[in-house]
């Protein structure tokens, strides 16, 4: 990951709604929506997503990886490895 992407990533992990989050993409002039997405799931740890309904738009991708962002589980499992505990992928 190259050192703009650890910046962006970084402040990523601070977001706490969404318009914080479009504020961080707006600053570091991330306007493309894989890119976006790339970088949110980067900030969780690389989920595994699924969709259930066969292929989405980039748009529905993009607005179901903010939703899961913010329900800030993916912080639980940053303090599962911290404290050495083993997360299983489900």
């Amino acid at each position: 990951m190259e050192e703009q992407d650890k910046i962006v990533v970084g402040a990523l992990k601070a977001c706490t709604t969404r318009e914080s989050i479009e504020d961080t993409f707006k600053r570091y002039d991330v306007t493309n929506t894989q890119e976006k997405i790339d970088k949110l799931n980067r900030c969780m740890g690389d989920p595994q997503t699924f969709f259930s309904s066969g292929k989405v738009s980039l748009e529905e991708a993009y607005e179901l990886t903010i939703q899961m962002f913010l329900t800030m589980s993916w912080k639980l499992n940053e303090i599962y490895d911290r404290m050495g505990l083993v997360t299983a992928n489900v």
